[in-house]
């Protein structure tokens, strides 16, 4: 079996079983690159609430990362109105021409609607596996990704975004999988 079926297969294992509320689906897409991801919460963990996410995307050169990721998430405190935070845990699968990488990653996100603007929306996340947590032909791993949206309806942001996907492989060269903007809608439901 091969990388690629097996993040499709734990995409699939890691979407059954999880609540109907608040889930979300995000589609990204530039000239090269196109990501989908699905979010479902998981129930109230303290101050937060447990949520758990999924992720391909694939490129026009051939490659494709997939992910799987759990996490909390909720309001960062009455003194940040508007300002939700989240940490948590990705398991990520990357396949290109000549590698295949296996990491998992540590991570956290933000999002803030403004109270004055509360349809305004910036964002960000960032996600790093260090060298003792990646696998086969890797070495490193990092993500980063900001944007900034506006909810056109209630259930419905659209948004611009950057993201930077860099991967270390043991011969010394770094692989970028994906640097650039795109253009998104996230959907809630």
């Amino acid at each position: 079996m091969s990388l690629r079926h097996l993040v499709a297969a734990s995409l699939c294992v890691a979407s059954t079983g999880v609540s109907a509320a608040a889930q979300t689906f995000d589609i990204n897409l530039n000239n090269n690159v196109a990501m989908l991801t699905y979010t479902s919460p998981l129930g109230q963990q303290g101050f937060g609430h447990g949520q758990a996410e999924g992720s391909i995307l694939f490129t026009d050169e051939d490659a494709f990362l997939g992910d799987v990721g759990f996490g909390v998430v909720g309001p960062a405190g009455s003194g940040s109105p508007g300002l939700t935070v989240g940490v948590g845990v990705k398991l990520y699968g990357v396949n290109t021409k000549s590698n295949d990488v296996a990491a998992l990653a540590v991570g956290g996100q933000f999002d803030y609607a403004p109270p004055p603007l509360p349809r305004l929306r910036f964002g960000g996340s960032i996600n790093f596996a260090p060298s003792i947590v990646t696998f086969i032909d890797g070495d490193r791993l990092s993500t980063t990704n900001v944007y900034i949206g506006y909810e056109i309806f209630q259930n419905a942001v659209a948004y611009l975004g950057y993201r930077h996907i860099k991967v270390d492989i043991h011969n010394g060269r770094d692989v970028t999988v994906d640097s650039g903007g795109n253009l998104g809608i996230k959907f809630a439901f």
